[in-house]
């Protein structure tokens, strides 16, 4: 396993195919009268992830990992991704899907789809879904 986002596991064999991030940082840009502006540092923005994988059915049945990743898209929980060697990386949101089918069979069925997947840093406290409790609190 290369790495895992919450319980998607991604093999380097199978169809990992890239890792890119981006850090940007805010500043605020403060006009002056007959002067140019002055900025001014105001922190970091949230760190962005892309994730590049190739889906083959040699290895995996492509429709069934796409599905996976839109599943917890659509949660809009955070996941923790952690590497293969145990790094914990952070906990991200799946901000973006995109896909490209590269071969199908001779019925549509998906034989080759490349995806890049885009992660959001979550920087908020972890939702702990064992004390979740929904609803209003009954009185004893």
């Amino acid at each position: 396993m290369f790495a895992q986002l919450g319980n998607i596991q991604f093999d380097l064999i199978t169809y990992f195919d890239g890792l890119s991030s981006t850090s940007a940082y805010n500043f605020a840009q403060h006009e002056r009268i007959n002067n140019k502006p002055i900025l001014q540092y105001l922190g970091e923005n949230l760190e962005e992830l892309n994730i590049k994988l190739n889906f083959h059915s040699n290895f995996c049945n492509p429709k069934t990992e796409i599905q996976k990743l839109q599943t917890a898209a659509k949660t809009g929980k955070p996941l923790k991704f952690i590497k293969g060697n145990g790094d914990y990386i952070g906990a991200f949101v799946i901000s973006e899907i995109s896909e490209e089918i590269i071969q199908t069979s001779n019925e549509g069925s998906l034989i080759s789809v490349k995806a890049e997947v885009k992660l959001l840093e979550y920087a908020g406290k972890m939702p702990d879904e064992t004390n979740a409790k929904k609803g209003f609190k009954k009185r004893k």
